[in-house]
């Protein structure tokens, strides 16, 4: 592209295809820009008759944005971010305020976040969060390259070519809790009959999901128990599911780590059980994803820093 061609291409075209790409669709994409959808429509193929290749392929799904309009979009979003931070910087010479745009669970939130804030870590950060419940890998990595998040934190990393991911954490240790007003308060040992006959709260997964978690040896408990556990109440709110078992005589498995938090920090009144032998809990990674690209790398990694030294500090 020579600086004639430079000069008279209009950026505007990228702006219009990089909102198509975000909304999904044309009229969607047409509503945020307040023009027609004529005219995006128009747009999208002024722009593709000028690069000569083609950028979107409609499907039942919306538009799907081919490799070259995400190429495109790529850079446009990494030249948005610096100059962002540009204008942000100019405006605000007299103190700078990093602000990260983060997509996660609620737990995360509530128990991660909420502890580097309490030791006074990244005070000087704006946390701007969009909390999710269990969502794919597909959807992580659309989240975070189409949809203006800085950072995404999940349960497994992001396989993509523009995206790093770092594990920031892994749980092995469980516990199941209760209401300390309940009468399973006052037992000694948490048994596979407790499990089978207790009210269950589910946070953030569905029944099918939560079983590739949890597995249990069954050959202790009769046949026509197996497999019976009762969920009764799920959520993708922490401090719902906590407020639910607080109340009732519902249980829940937690990390034991987060359990001892909400105890001790939070004052949740709860008491705490070992899981027996023949509950078995998969280990639960949680790693930091964020686009390799990113002008805010030094804030990220600074995130990503703060976090494992909390974790280390167990």
């Amino acid at each position: 592209m020579n600086e004639r061609k430079i000069n008279e291409f209009d950026y505007n075209l990228i702006k219009i295809m990089n909102e198509v790409i975000v909304s999904g669709s044309l009229s969607r994409a047409a509503d945020k820009l307040e023009l027609s959808v004529s005219a995006v429509s128009l747009s999208i193929n002024k722009l593709q008759r000028y690069i000569g290749v083609e950028l979107f392929i409609r499907t039942a799904q919306g538009m799907k944005p081919t490799q070259t309009a995400l190429d495109i979009h790529d850079s446009f979003s990494h030249a948005m971010c610096i100059i962002d931070d540009v204008v942000h910087k100019a405006k605000n010479h007299e103190k700078s305020v990093s602000t990260v745009r983060v997509m996660c669970s609620d737990l995360v939130e509530s128990f991660y976040f909420q502890r580097l804030h309490q030791r006074d870590d990244l005070q000087e950060t704006l946390f701007v969060f969009t909390n999710a419940t269990l969502f794919n890998h597909d959807e992580c990595v659309r989240n975070l390259l189409q949809s203006g998040n800085d950072i995404v934190l999940s349960n497994f990393p992001l396989n993509h070519s523009s995206i790093t991911s770092v594990e920031i954490d892994s749980v092995d240790n469980f516990v199941v809790v209760c209401s300390d007003t309940s009468l399973l308060a006052s037992q000694k040992a948490f048994t596979l009959s407790h499990y089978y006959t207790l009210p269950h709260a589910v946070y953030c997964h569905s029944e099918g999901q939560v079983k590739k978690l949890i597995s249990v040896n069954n050959q202790h408990v009769p046949n026509n128990k197996s497999n019976m556990r009762k969920v009764v109440y799920n959520s993708s709110s922490l401090n719902g599911i906590i407020a639910a078992i607080e109340r009732s005589d519902m249980i829940a498995i937690f990390p034991t780590k987060v359990a001892e938090y909400f105890i001790d920090k939070r004052h949740s009144k709860l008491a705490t059980f070992s899981l027996p032998d023949d509950i078995h809990h998969e280990t639960l990674k949680t790693y930091a994803n964020f686009v390799t690209r990113t002008t805010k790398i030094r804030g990220i990694n600074h995130i990503i820093s703060s976090f494992k030294a909390v974790e280390n500090c167990q």
